[in-house]
C-alpha cells in the first residue's frame, strides 16, 4: 500500500436498486450491511416499486407460465435457509391483488391507487435515504416484513408496527411521515426516475437486487461475490478495524 492514508482515499461506490417486496433483496440484506462494515465501500440505496406494480402485465405473464412463480418460491426459501435467514412471505402481501376468480394464489394486480402497503414502505424508504438513514430503515422494516414474526405486519388503517420499526432504526417516525405526507407523489416520481436510470445501464436490466458499479450491473443476491471480485480489481480495501458480526461468525455460507 502506498503512503496515502486511507482517510484520503475515497470509498468505492456501488448503486443498489432495491424493492421492499423482493425476497432476494431481503436475503441480500445482511451481506449488504456487512460489506459496508468490512470494506471502504458505500452502497447507494435506490428503492423502487415492485415489478408487479411497475409492470403488472409482465407479472401476469409470469403467473401464466406456471413454473416461474413456483420456482421463485422454492428458490427464495432455499436461499434463505442456506444463509440461515428466518423468512416468511409478508402477510399481507406488499403488493395488493384482487382475488383470483378461480381461487389461484395470485390474482390481478390492483391499480396503483390501491397499493397502500407498497406506497407506505417505499415512500418512507426513499425519504429515509434522503436523510442518510436508508440502510437503517431497510434493516428494521425489511425484517419486519419478511421474518414472519408479525402477522399482519400492517393493515390499510394501521401501520403501527412499521412506525415502531422506523423509530427502532433511530429515525423520528413522526417527522419522516410528516415529510412524506407533505408531498407523497414526490417520492413516487423519485422511484419512477430511478427505474428509468436503472434500466439505462449497459445490460438494460430492471431486476432487483441489482448492484451497479461503473455502469456494470450485477443482478441478484447470488452475484455479490462476483461484485466483490470486481471491486477488488479497482482497489477495494478492507477496513483495519473490521470485526465480523455474529451473523458471519460460524456461518460458512454467509458470503456464498
Amino acid at each position: 500500500m502506498n503512503s496515502e492514508s486511507t482517510s484520503e482515499v475515497p470509498n468505492l461506490e456501488v448503486d443498489v436498486y432495491w424493492s421492499m417486496r423482493s425476497p432476494y433483496c431481503y436475503i441480500s440484506l445482511n451481506r449488504c450491511l456487512e460489506m459496508q462494515a468490512k470494506y471502504y465501500l458505500d452502497l447507494n440505496l435506490y428503492v423502487t416499486y415492485p415489478d408487479a406494480i411497475k409492470e403488472p402485465e409482465m407479472f401476469a405473464a409470469f403467473v401464466a407460465q406456471g413454473y416461474r412463480i413456483a420456482y421463485q418460491d422454492l428458490d427464495s426459501f432455499r436461499n434463505g435457509f442456506f444463509h440461515g435467514i428466518p423468512m416468511a412471505y409478508p402477510v399481507p402481501d406488499v403488493v395488493v391483488q384482487h382475488p383470483d376468480k378461480d381461487g389461484l394464489p395470485y390474482g390481478e394486480i390492483a391499480p396503483f391507487e390501491e397499493q397502500v402497503f407498497a406506497q407506505f414502505v417505499t415512500r418512507h424508504a426513499i425519504a429515509a435515504t434522503d436523510i442518510g438513514k436508508g440502510w437503517e430503515y431497510i434493516n428494521e422494516v425489511m425484517r419486519l416484513l419478511w421474518n414472519g414474526q408479525k402477522k399482519p405486519w400492517a393493515t390499510p388503517d394501521d401501520f403501527s408496527h412499521v412506525i415502531r420499526a422506523i423509530n427502532g432504526a433511530g429515525i423520528d417516525a413522526e417527522a419522516l411521515m410528516a415529510t412524506v405526507a407533505a408531498d407523497p407523489t414526490k417520492y413516487d416520481k423519485i422511484a419512477a426516475d430511478r427505474t428509468v436510470t436503472q434500466e439505462s445501464n449497459d445490460a438494460h436490466h430492471g431486476g432487483v437486487p441489482q448492484f451497479v458499479f461503473r455502469n456494470e450491473p450485477f443482478f441478484g443476491q447470488d452475484r455479490i461475490n462476483l461484485l466483490i471480485w470486481r471491486l477488488k480489481q479497482y482497489g477495494l480495501r478492507e477496513r483495519e478495524d473490521y470485526v465480523p458480526s455474529l451473523r458471519v461468525q460460524g456461518n460458512p455460507n454467509f458470503w456464498g
